[in-house]
């Protein structure tokens, strides 16, 4: 009786062991079928704190579990405010390395891919023909699905922000990248009207300085979560050097009076409307 009884209970240890071993195989296939819908986000600006127009959709993409990068060009040395007290140079381009890093730990993502290239100087032979070089290396490292940056407006005109726009796109159209996609980021100019009511000089000037799209364009319509919203505000607050709280607050009404969507233009065009940075720009809805 003892032998058979030990006999039964082996047999249901076994029996206990392999259901354990085909419930472990099951969750390995699960974070295999998982890991295949994970894609890759590249997001590429002139300097630290230009991420912030499009911060609620990179703190979206990076809860969702998917890879999201953030490679910034300049070093951002000459940007100097009067309030912040640090002179143009290597101190002020230290600051700003460590306030995009805080940036990218507040959103979530992963820590910013910095070029350190001279402030205001992209348009240089030199450093055209290098930046090619550096950003096609980071694509074929990175290879990423989806790429955002500036449109050729450069948001508000910026010099930096058109050349970073313009090198992006030349990369990219060589057609390296297989089954990727181009995003512009571009405001409308209803959210430009909306902003009522603003008292800082800053405020009044990014209104009136900032390059609207046309809505027809804009076909990308990424909605996005008040948490996401709040991130990128919270983001913000990284970045002391650049902005004191009242012109924090008014620049990003921008990006809050968009209703939680987040407006982009595809490099191919579009004809139908697109809810996911990561749905094809070349099959219908």
């Amino acid at each position: 009786m003892k032998i058979l009884i030990e006999m039964k209970t082996q047999v249901f240890v076994a029996f206990i062991g392999i259901l354990a071993l085909i419930s472990a195989c099951a969750n390995v296939e699960k974070e295999k079928d998982i890991s295949k819908n994970k894609k890759t986000l590249l997001a590429v600006v002139a300097h630290a704190d230009d991420e912030l127009f499009i911060s609620p959709i990179l703190a979206k993409y990076a809860e969702e579990g998917h890879q999201v990068y953030l490679m910034v060009v300049t070093k951002g040395e000459k940007g100097v405010k009067s309030h912040a007290h640090i002179p143009a140079g290597d101190s002020l381009a230290k600051v700003r390395a460590q306030e995009v890093l805080c940036t990218a730990q507040t959103l979530g993502i992963n820590p910013p891919i910095l070029l350190e290239y001279p402030d205001g100087e992209l348009n240089s032979w030199d450093n055209i023909f290098s930046l090619d070089d550096k950003i096609d290396s980071v694509f074929q490292l990175l290879k990423p699905d989806v790429i955002v940056t500036w449109g050729a407006e450069g948001g508000y005109g910026h010099p930096d922000h058109r050349m970073v726009s313009n090198i992006v796109t030349e990369v990219f159209q060589k057609g390296k990248l297989k089954h990727s996609n181009l995003l512009y980021y571009g405001l409308t100019q209803s959210v430009l009207d909306s902003l009522v009511n603003l008292k800082t000089v800053e405020g009044v000037w990014f209104k009136e300085n900032m390059h609207p799209t046309t809505n027809e364009f804009l076909t990308y319509r990424i909605p996005y979560r008040n948490e996401h919203l709040n991130a990128g505000k919270e983001a913000f607050e990284c970045n002391k050097s650049q902005f004191i709280h009242p012109v924090m607050d008014e620049i990003y009404m921008i990006v809050a009076e968009t209703d939680s969507v987040m407006y982009l233009r595809p490099w191919f065009g579009s004809n139908s409307i697109k809810t996911d940075l990561f749905d094809s720009p070349y099959e219908s809805d």
